[in-house]
């Protein structure tokens, strides 16, 4: 399940306007709400599996700020009034931003995001710019604003001051029912309610985790993981004070996880201990020359900051009073160091600098991922070979019309032999009785790259296409190909890409290469001009488009064309 593109690029706008978040003194709107009021809770059901709920304009205001608000408030009152005239709704009035998820009986998790501002605005206006394609509709007697087509979000502005933004099947079945008053997470609201900065619950027991899903995990550590309410808080007064609350079904639970603490805590020590040990040496090496050589500095300070670092986190485990019992209930408070609130800013425009290393190595995961993908699809279309003698190809009807995709071969060598036995072959792939089938998405053929995981009519998608056309891996001309066929060699022939242009997984839709003209354009997502193509040998590697002419490329796809390969 991924959040709607709108949401996340609508989370993305809320995250950088934070930064104009009563940056001005507070506005009259903002001024006559009670301290601590939120009335955008009141939507968040007490019964949800889990909610985060942040009040922007406090956390901008708070110390950990100060000297990044500096920095905003120096660009004038009239920069910032003119950020406002441009925008709907006005970004220096955005107050708090709050997301929540529900469990839906027919399709599990479903986020809702919440954006409330200080200053009225005009709901068709917000609806006009974030949906410019959208309509109203009405939906369990409310407003809601949707888009036409594959875009699957929708809008619901409560009043003039709240947006309310889910998909739209998620935004329909919430607005059916009434919101939850009770629940396991109505104290956390309460919580959220009082003024605190950022406040984030989560109902663990209603949340589907798999049976074996921590089996991985140190044995030591699962009592602690049977809280079934979790409740994050984080206070912005003169110190930075996090604090953690975990809630236990009984006694017997609450004293099985303080026990897992507290040798958690034992084995942490013991492991500072031996890093202390570790960073001793470093500053007192009886194998160094004395004077040190002036190249050893960094080393030998970065030892002695370890050392204090080493022992500041010893004495906050050393503290009896670490973790507190309240009835079946474990809390854990942690005060922020006043230096590190000092350094706030900097860190800030550190993690700036950082992000877009972060994002290279989130692409970098990406590549991996889809590469992965793609090799197993390559291993499976082998082991197909390997069975029945032949390549895979397009399931065809009576008259040789194509009615189902090759990769409906493949499922049987993926691990999906159930929904193989479960498609009517001699059926379309939109039929009746495989449309349901049609809707599933299967992971290995949706790329980690991609953020349209959706097509026409809600069916599953495969980001990877097969290369098709004469002379091609999948040719419709060639009734039993097989790897003699690719006398290019396997190595030399492209057989699948992976393209940001998603296709129905069931259906016959594939790359078409045309006999002569301009080779369609194609790329991963988010990758223009390049692309992940996985060979006739199984392998995988990454193309550049930059250099290479449509007969280049073509020379990668033929399988029996003669050409000679650019290196």
């Amino acid at each position: 399940m991924t959040l709607p593109r709108l949401a996340r690029r609508t989370a993305a706008v809320a995250a950088v306007l934070a930064a104009a978040a009563c940056a001005l003194s507070p506005t009259p709107e903002a001024a006559a709400q009670p301290a601590g009021a939120a009335p955008e809770l009141a939507l968040v059901p007490a019964d949800a599996a889990g909610f985060v709920h942040v009040r922007a304009a406090d956390v901008w205001k708070s110390d950990v700020f100060a000297e990044l608000r500096k920095t905003f408030e120096r660009a004038g009152a009239k920069a910032i009034a003119d950020l406002d005239k441009q925008f709907v709704p006005a970004p220096t009035s955005l107050a708090r931003a709050t997301g929540f998820v529900f469990m839906s009986a027919e399709k599990g998790p479903q986020p809702v995001g919440i954006v409330s501002f200080s200053a009225p605005f005009n709901p068709a206006d917000v609806a006009k710019t974030y949906l410019p394609n959208g309509r109203a509709r009405k939906s369990g007697g409310k407003t809601i604003y949707t888009s036409p087509g594959g875009d699957n979000v929708a809008l619901y502005m409560p009043d003039n001051q709240t947006v309310v933004i889910a998909e739209k099947e998620a935004m329909t079945e919430y607005l059916s029912r009434p919101v939850a008053k009770a629940g396991a997470l109505a104290p956390a609201l309460k919580l959220a309610a009082s003024g605190k900065a950022v406040v984030a619950a989560a109902n663990v027991a209603a949340l589907p985790i798999p049976p074996g899903a921590f089996g991985d995990l140190p044995p030591g550590v699962e009592p602690i993981l049977k809280a079934e309410t979790v409740v994050v808080t984080l206070d912005l007064g003169k110190d930075a004070v996090i604090s953690v609350k975990a809630g236990y079904k009984d006694a017997a639970a609450a004293d099985a996880a303080q026990t897992a603490v507290k040798d958690l805590v034992k084995l942490g020590r013991s492991e500072l201990a031996k890093a202390k040990v570790e960073m001793e040496k470093k500053l007192n090496d009886p194998d160094a020359e004395l004077p040190r050589k002036a190249e050893e500095l960094p080393e030998v300070i970065g030892a002695t900051f370890a050392l204090g670092a080493i022992g500041r986190a010893d004495d906050f485990l050393a503290d009896p009073k670490l973790v507190t019992r309240t009835g079946n209930d474990l809390a854990v408070t942690v005060t922020v160091p006043k230096e590190f609130t000092g350094i706030g800013a900097a860190s800030a425009i550190g993690l700036g600098f950082a992000l877009p290393a972060v994002q290279k190595v989130r692409e970098a995961a990406g590549r991996a991922s889809s590469s992965n993908n793609l090799k197993q699809i390559g291993l499976a279309i082998h082991n197909y070979h390997d069975a029945n003698g032949k390549f895979p190809a397009d399931i065809k009807d009576k008259t040789g019309k194509a009615i189902l995709s090759w990769r409906v071969e493949l499922l049987p060598y993926l691990e999906q032999q159930a929904v193989y036995n479960q498609v009517k072959r001699d059926e379309a792939w939109d039929s009746p009785a495989n449309k349901q089938l049609a809707m599933t998405q299967m992971k290995v053929f949706m790329s980690p790259n991609a953020t349209n995981v959706q097509v026409e009519g809600g069916y599953g998608v495969s980001h990877y296409r097969g290369v098709k056309g004469k002379g091609m891996a999948f040719d419709p001309a060639v009734k039993s190909l097989n790897f003699a066929g690719f006398t290019d060699g396997l190595s030399n022939t492209i057989m699948v890409v992976e393209s940001g242009d998603p296709v129905a997984w069931m259906k016959p839709d594939d790359l078409l290469i045309p006999e002569k003209g301009a080779i369609p354009r194609f790329d991963t997502p988010g990758r223009p001009g390049q692309f992940s193509a996985l060979f006739g040998d199984g392998s995988v590697r990454w193309i550049n488009r930059a250099g290479l002419s449509d007969a280049d490329l073509r020379a990668y796809f033929t399988r029996n064309g003669g050409e000679v390969i650019r290196p």
